[in-house]
């Protein structure tokens, strides 16, 4: 596969801005901060993610990483307001809310990559994985999902991940490796300390139950020879038979599905209100004939509901 070259000084000024996320700056250092804050405006770059990760990488085998989540909220959102004139989710354009999709989406594919030989007790992976579902938390406001801001960092990244054009997952399970085995078990802690089991969007759990690609992700996991079977991820596809396997799981959702593939075994978009017939003010013109052509975006969005079941 043909990868576009490396912009090499776009790369070193990502690597600046996450050196200085990662490590933490001075409050009063408006200038650094305005730097961080421009630079967090476009982040649609592979050049993005790849120096997040290799940061996150250096930092995480020299220690402890601090805790992310409120920095990288309040930068995004000073960047939201610096472009738009707003952070308010409804206001700011789908591309902004995409590209963060992307980086988390990227990042975690690269993580996977990055420590790929690496054995199942590395610190740096540990860390690393940890950082990046604090990051996610930070940018729950700054995704496509408008109810994830109410949620988890685990479910902000599991969305990004599944609303990603590629299944990045089932290439990461081809075959299962440390990393991908640690970071299912990490999920899984994450998933089960959220109190809330509700079948509802708001729920990491409804989400992970619901969506066919962490389960099969988290089910090759689960037999790989190294996975424990009393731990947490064991735990979470057990809760989530059980849930799923109840009555009023399957209704729950049955209306939205039912509409669902209505859509898209009908040859047509749903008949439009014809306009009212109004005295024309200039002359007559040809009318033009009513589009019966569906949506392409939200063709897409209502086969993605069908496959992930989220």
């Amino acid at each position: 596969m043909n990868r576009p070259p490396c912009n090499v000084e776009r790369l070193g000024i990502y690597a600046d801005v996450f050196a200085r996320l990662i490590r933490g700056w001075d409050a009063d250092d408006a200038e650094t901060e305005g730097v961080m804050v421009n630079m967090l405006v476009d982040t649609r770059w592979p050049e993005v993610s790849r120096a997040f990760v290799d940061r996150l990488g250096r930092a995480g085998a020299a220690g402890e990483i601090r805790p992310l989540a409120r920095d990288v909220e309040r930068l995004v959102g000073r960047a939201a307001t610096t472009a738009f004139g707003t952070s308010d989710h409804a206001a700011i354009p789908s591309w902004f809310l995409q590209n963060y999709e992307s980086f988390l989406a990227t990042s975690l594919h690269r993580l996977f990559v990055e420590f790929s030989f690496m054995g199942p007790d590395n610190v740096a992976m540990h860390r690393s994985f940890k950082a990046l579902f604090d990051v996610a938390e930070g940018l729950r406001r700054f995704l496509g999902l408008r109810y994830l801001a109410e949620s988890t960092g685990a479910h902000a990244l599991m969305s990004a991940v599944a609303n990603a054009q590629c299944d990045m997952l089932k290439w990461a399970a081809e075959p299962v490796r440390s990393p991908e085995l640690h970071f299912a078990h990490l999920l899984a802690e994450r998933i089960l300390a959220d109190p809330n089991r509700a079948l509802e969007v708001q729920s990491a759990f409804c989400f992970f139950a619901r969506s066919e690609r962490w389960r099969a992700f988290a089910k090759a996991c689960a037999e790989d020879e190294e996975h424990d079977p009393e731990g947490p991820l064991a735990r979470l596809l057990e809760e989530v038979a059980s849930a799923t396997a109840r009555p009023e799981a399957a209704s729950a959702s049955s209306g939205l599905f039912f509409l669902a593939s209505t859509f898209l075994e009908a040859d047509a978009s749903p008949p439009r209100p014809k306009p009212v017939a109004r005295p024309p003010a200039t002359p007559a013109k040809r009318s033009l004939c009513t589009i019966t052509k569906r949506s392409a975006p939200f063709l897409r969005l209502v086969k993605r509901l069908l496959s992930d079941r989220a």
